[in-house]
């Protein structure tokens, strides 16, 4: 018989550095098992060295500058205040762990709220995490300012249609960063307006520029503390917004017919050009660095939507109860987000002579984050540029860093170019009523389409899968993802409807005084902030693997008895509601249309929901108005 070999414990016969530079490389559930095997190792890892070995670069994301305190969590994008009262390096690194797992899961666990903001339909958001704030303007103009954690409106500037000065034309695009606001006016011009100066208010804003160009201006973008923009007579602005007022530092001269979306690095801005692809200029100097045409790209992938299963009536009634004015987060699931996978190759060629794919391809909306470029098309194709820099270079450069991404589209989404977020590995981009989230790999690329290491997965942009209008904002952040929210039922009218509940209009500075013609509480079409929470639960009272099954409570969004009388009617009154019938009648509504006798029976009810509505409130913006749809 061989006698057992005996394996000497590291902790007794290596030096300490070395034990700690190997556990550099050991992921943290290694470092959990060995804190359960022996009182020494969970004194070395938990107790003598625990700073050392948690506040490792291997074991939490950190900020550039390397610094060691938690000042720079200020500054994470966080909906559910995540890193709030983070209490060690081991803290942080659980609190970093459990929320990277749950985003990297087929099926995360969510907690989903709808904040309505006012009486009128959501156009442009931003969120301001550090005051805990979104901006907002509306497709009947005006600008809102809403507590993030109330649903409370702080300030609000009124629609032009109300007054001439300091008010917001219906559909402004809004730029944001830090406390400053940039929103186009009528007359080729952009406001620059500021918050949390002397004397202000929280949420208060106050004018500090207004900045005229004197040709038609098609998009701007405001990061890196530079306001960049563009217009389709073939000039470009860049301008320094450090300074009081705001400095034009540079004027570019580029191709004639940009098209409106633009995004720029420290040093460069990359304006789209239709079927031209994307033109890069020197922020500086002006000078052209070259294109990014994604047609270049051999490397080719594709993905096919989802199946939904048919909805249920009490699904439907139950996803009808979640909307309203709420804005506290509903219970756990982890049926919102579907997983969706990745093939290799190409779509099969179209069968129709006419499809958009087989036509010269129209390229929209472009965002850079870091090396990463990412772009989106009328057809439907995603670009995804691992490293743009040296994509510029030749074609040859560009074929080597790029890949295309084809789904499944008609075009017909695409009139106002598209929407992209990009943050942590992570594209998200709108394909007719689904919202994709594909995930790439560590360098930025495609995932190896059999063994990716991260899911990518879908959420429909409705409340009901019907066809929905486009998406007019949506963005990734630390552990949320925030979009506007519509839907559209064809069996109604044309219009985009998510319900919600007339409210009272707040006398908040900034505003015009109340209406009286605004009436009780009620049942109303409109466009919301959806918030989708993928943070993990610290407080451990949630069992996220049941409770995530669970179908959500109506009331789940919280708030006193009074609070829920208010946002939602009882259920037993429900199916009376406009809720009730507009989910059910959109389920039903390919029965409806096979028999004729039923067609005036839906438009009755449809004019009864609609009844007392402000006229104009749904119309699409005419596109000689079309501003701003810098990402």
């Amino acid at each position: 018989m061989t006698p057992t070999e005996f394996v000497a414990d590291p902790l007794t016969v290596l030096p300490p550095e070395i034990v700690l530079r190997i556990l550099e490389f050991a992921p943290v559930s290694t470092l959990a098992s060995l804190t359960a095997t022996s009182k020494a190792w969970n004194g070395f890892i938990d107790v003598t060295h625990q700073e050392a070995i948690y506040s490792s670069e291997s074991k939490t994301t950190q900020s550039r500058g390397g610094t060691r305190d938690f000042s720079y969590l200020a500054d994470s994008t966080s909906f559910a205040s995540l890193f709030e009262n983070t209490t060690s390096w081991k803290d942080l690194c659980k609190r970093q762990t459990l929320l990277a797992r749950n985003w990297a899961q087929p099926h995360p666990v969510t907690r989903e709220s709808v904040l309505q903001v006012g009486n009128h339909p959501v156009w442009r958001f931003r969120a301001d995490f550090k005051r805990r704030f979104f901006v907002s303007t509306s497709q009947a103009g005006g600008l809102n300012v809403t507590d993030m954690d109330s649903g409370r409106i702080l300030w609000r500037l009124p629609s032009i249609l109300d007054r001439d000065d300091y008010a917001v034309r219906p559909y402004a695009h809004l730029e944001y960063q830090d406390g400053m606001a940039v929103f186009d006016r009528e007359g080729d011009a952009v406001e620059v307006w500021e918050t949390g100066l002397e004397g202000a208010a929280r949420g208060e804003f106050r004018r500090i520029a207004i900045l005229n160009h004197g040709c038609q201006t098609r998009g701007f973008q405001l990061s890196y503390w530079t306001l960049c923009v563009v217009s389709n007579e073939g000039q470009g602005f860049v301008y320094d917004m450090t300074l009081r007022p705001p400095q034009l530092t540079t004027r570019l001269r580029i191709e004639q017919g940009g098209v409106g979306h633009l995004d720029q690095s420290s040093d460069v801005v990359i304006y789209s050009m239709g079927a031209r692809g994307y033109h890069a200029h020197d922020k500086a100097s002006g000078e052209f660095l070259g294109a990014l045409q994604p047609s270049h790209c051999t490397d080719k992938y594709h993905i096919r939507p989802p199946v939904d299963p048919p909805p249920s009536a009490s699904a439907a009634l139950a996803g009808a109860a979640r909307l309203g004015p709420t804005h506290r987060l509903g219970s756990p699931r982890r049926d919102c987000l579907v997983p969706i996978e990745i093939a290799k190759g190409p779509l099969p060629p179209p069968t129709e002579a006419d499809h958009v794919r087989l036509g010269e391809d129209e390229w929209g909306a472009g965002m850079l984050h870091g090396d990463l470029f990412v772009g989106f098309s009328r057809a439907g194709r995603v670009f995804v540029c691992s490293d743009w820099r040296r994509a510029l270079h030749d074609q040859a450069s560009l074929a080597a860093q790029g890949s295309l991404i084809e789904c499944e589209s008609d075009g017909s989404s695409f009139d106002l170019g598209g929407w992209l977020a990009v943050r942590n590995h992570r594209v998200m981009f709108e394909i007719q009523d689904r919202i994709y989230v594909v995930a790439l790999d560590d360098r930025n690329r495609v995932q190896d389409v059999d063994r990716p290491a991260r899911a990518s997965y879908s959420l429909l942009t409705s409340s009901v899968p019907r066809l929905a209008v486009p998406v007019s904002f949506m963005a990734l952040y630390d552990d949320a993802i925030i979009t506007t929210y519509t839907t559209k039922d064809k069996t109604l009218k044309p219009e985009p409807q998510t319900l919600g509940w007339r409210q009272p209009v707040p006398d908040v500075p900034g505003g015009i005084p109340p209406q009286r013609h605004e009436g009780p509480a009620r049942i109303f079409p409109t466009k919301a902030i959806r918030i989708v929470s993928l943070a993990p639960d610290l407080t451990g009272k949630t069992d996220a693997a049941s409770g995530a099954d669970a179908t959500p409570d109506p009331a789940a969004a919280g708030g006193d008895e009074s609070d829920r009388d208010q946002r939602h009617p009882p259920t037993d009154e429900f199916w009376r509601s406009q809720a009730g019938l507009l989910q059910l009648v959109s389920m039903l509504g390919g029965e409806f249309d096979e028999e004729e006798d039923d067609d005036d029976e839906i438009e009755a009810m449809a004019t009864d929901f609609h009844e007392g509505d402000d006229e104009g409130e749904w119309e699409d913006e005419p596109e000689e108005e079309e501003h701003g749809h810098g990402v």
